[in-house]
C-alpha cells in the first residue's frame, strides 16, 4: 500500500519508527488506510492489549483470515491516539477478544477497561459480501472493528441509558477519521443527537469548521469520574458552540 509521508505519524503498532506500515492481509490483494495523528514520542510508552481471536461460526469468510493480533493492536493504538491527546489518560486495556459467531445485528462490545470482547455478526458480513467487491467487505469489517474498539477505549460517563446517541456518534468519528465511513452518505435531516452517522457527520463537521480538537475535548467531557453530569447543553456551554445554530449552518452546507 502507498501512503504519503508529511509531519504526522501513520498509524502502526512499531512505535519505535515514525513511519512503519501494516503488512498487506495475506491471500487476496486488499489495502488498509493510514490513519494520521502528530506525534508524540511520549505513546511509545503505551501498552498494547493481548489479543485473542476466536471464531465460533461455521459460515465461511476469507475476510476474517486476514486478520490477526498485530492488526488489531494496531487498530486500538490508532483509536487510543484519535481519542485521547495525552498518553496518561487513555485507559490501557489488559486484554481485547474479538469474536466471529452466530447472531443478529452487525456487532458489539462487552466488558470495560479491565479487558473487552467484540462480538461479530458472521451472518452480516455474509450478506454484505452478497452484493459488494471485496475490498468494500474489507473496508466493512475494519470500519466495524474500529467503531467497536473505539467503544472499548472511548469515555462514556456510565450513563449509555441517557446519552446512547453522542458515545455511538463519538465511535463513528473515530470510524471516519480511521477512513471508513463514506461522506456521500451525508444527507439533510435528523437531528444533531440522533446518534451514529448523523451525529458523527455533524460532529466532525464542527471539528474542522469550529472547534479543532473537539473529539478529544468531547470524550473528556464524558469522564465518568469528574461527578459532572454530560448533556448536550454542557456540551455548547463548554465548546462556546451553539447547536442550533450550527446544526443549521451544518444542514445548509450539504
Amino acid at each position: 500500500m502507498k501512503y504519503g509521508l508529511n509531519n504526522f505519524v501513520i498509524g502502526c503498532v512499531a512505535l519505535a519508527s515514525t513511519h512503519v506500515f501494516a503488512e498487506e492481509p495475506a491471500q487476496l490483494d486488499l489495502s488498509l488506510k493510514p490513519v494520521s495523528y502528530i506525534g508524540d514520542i511520549g505513546w511509545q510508552s503505551f501498552r498494547l492489549p493481548k489479543v485473542t481471536l476466536s471464531r465460533t461460526s461455521s459460515v465461511a469468510n476469507t475476510h476474517w483470515n486476514t486478520l490477526d493480533n498485530g492488526l488489531i493492536q494496531q487498530i486500538s493504538y490508532n483509536v487510543a491516539r484519535l481519542l485521547y491527546r495525552d498518553v496518561g489518560k487513555a485507559p490501557q486495556l489488559p486484554t481485547l477478544k474479538i469474536v466471529f459467531e452466530d447472531m443478529k445485528g452487525v456487532a458489539y462490545k462487552e466488558g470495560d477497561f479491565n479487558g473487552a470482547i467484540i462480538h461479530l455478526s458472521a451472518q452480516y458480513f455474509e450478506k454484505f459480501a452478497t452484493t459488494h467487491s471485496e475490498q468494500a467487505v474489507y473496508d466493512e469489517l475494519i470500519g466495524v472493528l474500529y467503531h467497536e474498539i473505539a467503544h472499548a477505549y472511548q469515555l462514556d460517563d456510565h450513563n449509555y441509558k441517557e446519552i446512547g446517541p453522542v458515545i455511538e456518534g463519538i465511535a463513528d468519528v473515530v470510524r471516519m477519521k480511521a477512513g471508513y465511513v463514506d461522506f456521500s452518505h451525508r444527507k439533510v435531516g435528523g437531528a444533531y443527537d440522533s446518534g451514529y452517522k448523523t451525529t458523527a457527520f455533524y460532529l466532525h463537521w464542527l471539528e474542522q469548521t469550529l472547534k479543532p480538537n473537539l473529539l478529544v475535548e468531547l470524550n473528556a467531557q464524558l469522564d465518568p469520574n469528574d461527578d459532572i453530569k454530560w448533556s448536550w447543553a454542557l456540551f455548547a456551554k463548554e465548546s462556546g458552540i451553539s447547536l442550533t445554530e450550527s446544526w443549521n449552518k451544518y444542514q445548509e452546507s450539504l
